[in-house]
C-alpha cells in the first residue's frame, strides 16, 4: 500500500516487508519506489522485477482475492501503471517497456453534474496478458482485453480488443500486422494467414512448457535498467 518514501514517513517499514515476504516470490525484486494500493490483493511470482515508479492499484479491496497477478520471469519496466477491476493478470515471461498502462476500470460519467473525481468507479473487466508477451514502450491496454501468448505490441499502441496468439500488433487503435507460422518458423503477413497455420500452433500450456525447459530462469541483468543491479 505504500511506496518507500511514505513508509519512512509513517514509520511502517514492517508493513511493506510483511507483504513482500508473503506476496512476492523468491529471487524477485520490487523497487522501493513502487506504489502498491492493496498489497493483500497482489501476487508477484518468482525471478521477476518490478521497476522504478510502477503503480499497482487494486481498486476493489474488500476481499482477500488476488486481483493483480504478475507471473514468473517477468520484467515490468519503470513508470508503468496497473488499475484493476476484477483482475489484471500477466502470465509468465511477460516483458514490458517504459510507461505501459493497464486500465481495468474507470470513473463513472453518468452525469456531468457530479465531479468525476467523486463519481465512483465502474465495475470494469479483467485484463489478461498471455505467456511471453512483449509490450514495448507506452502501450495502453483497456479493460476486458486478452492478449494471446507470444505476442508483440508495438510502441504507442492502444489495445482495445482481444489479440490472437503469436501476433505483432501496432497502432491506435491497434491492428494485427503479422502472426508467427510454426510451419515455416517465421512471422508472416496477416494476408498470408490460414486455418492450417492456426492449427499448427501449440496451446499456451505447451508453449509455456517449451519455454520452461530451456529458460527456467531468465538472467534479467542482461536486459534490466533498474536499481536491482546497480545500473541507476
Amino acid at each position: 500500500m505504500w511506496g518507500m518514501t511514505h513508509i519512512l514517513a509513517s514509520g511502517r517499514i514492517g508493513y511493506r516487508r510483511k507483504f513482500l515476504a508473503r506476496n512476492v516470490g523468491k529471487s524477485s525484486y520490487v523497487d522501493p519506489s513502487v506504489m502498491v494500493y492493496g498489497w493483500k490483493n497482489v501476487w508477484i511470482g518468482e525471478h521477476t522485477t518490478v521497476g522504478e515508479n510502477v503503480w499497482l492499484n487494486a481498486n476493489f479491496r474488500a476481499d482477500p482475492e488476488k486481483k493483480i497477478v504478475i507471473g514468473n520471469n517477468c520484467y515490468i519496466a519503470r513508470d508503468s501503471y496497473f488499475s484493476c477491476g476484477p483482475m489484471i493478470r500477466l502470465k509468465d515471461y511477460c516483458f514490458t517497456g517504459f510507461n505501459c498502462n493497464f486500465l481495468g476500470c474507470g470513473h463513472r460519467f453518468d452525469s456531468p453534474l457530479i465531479p468525476y473525481i467523486a463519481s465512483g468507479l465502474t465495475e470494469g473487466a479483467a485484463i489478461e496478458i498471455g505467456v511471453n508477451c512483449w509490450l514495448t514502450d507506452h502501450v495502453t491496454v483497456l479493460e476486458g482485453v486478452r492478449i494471446g501468448c507470444g505476442s508483440i505490441i508495438g510502441a504507442g499502441t492502444l489495445v482495445t480488443r482481444d489479440i490472437p496468439p503469436f501476433s505483432v500488433v501496432v497502432g491506435n487503435p491497434h491492428r494485427v500486422l503479422r502472426r508467427f507460422d510454426f510451419g515455416s518458423k517465421k512471422w508472416v503477413d496477416l494476408s498470408e494467414w490460414s486455418e492450417d497455420k492456426e492449427r499448427s500452433m501449440p496451446t499456451e500450456e505447451e508453449y509455456l512448457e517449451q519455454l520452461k525447459r530451456k529458460y527456467a530462469v531468465i538472467p534479467l541483468n542482461l536486459i534490466t535498467s533498474s536499481r536491482r543491479f546497480g545500473w541507476l
